[in-house]
């Protein structure tokens, strides 16, 4: 399986007026790399509108709603970089959104796992919220500069 997280699908330094924009931006990037079909995008903003997907302090991980679990081609994960942050609802700012959509419930676990496993550092978060080079990004998102 190739790597769902390349540079094409790392936008850093974004800014945005709505959550609902971040998350249009995100489902847009994965049609655009044909991991996703656009009614899986739609399916994103549904899954916001029913439940939040504010994770963690600054950290949203945006995804479609189980109706649409079947439109994913293969797995994807983008990574919205916002340094001035976007309301998130409830007091909350996002500066990292993370969208994600893995190929059928073991995948989508999967992702989420690794996701999670690298969000827990409160390190790893800053730098992700700084960084200015796509490749570190990366680095960081795929577990490689934490010895996983």
């Amino acid at each position: 399986m190739s790597n769902p997280l390349q540079s094409s699908r790392v936008f850093l330094g974004r800014s945005f007026a709505t959550k609902e924009d971040v998350i249009r931006a995100i489902g847009k990037a994965m049609v655009e790399a044909g991991d996703v079909s656009p009614r899986y995008a739609g399916g994103m903003l549904e899954k916001e509108a029913q439940f939040s997907t504010w994770i963690t302090e600054g950290v949203a991980l945006p995804h479609g709603t189980n109706a649409v679990k079947s439109e994913v081609v293969r797995n994807s994960i983008v990574l919205m970089q916002i340094p001035e942050g976007v309301d998130w609802g409830c007091g909350k700012t996002v500066r990292l959104a993370i969208g994600f959509a893995g190929k059928g419930d073991g995948e989508h676990l999967k992702l989420l796992a690794s996701l999670a496993g690298v969000l827990q550092s409160g390190e790893n978060l800053e730098r992700l919220s700084t960084t200015t080079n796509e490749e570190e990004a990366i680095r960081i998102l795929t577990g490689e500069e934490s010895g996983l």
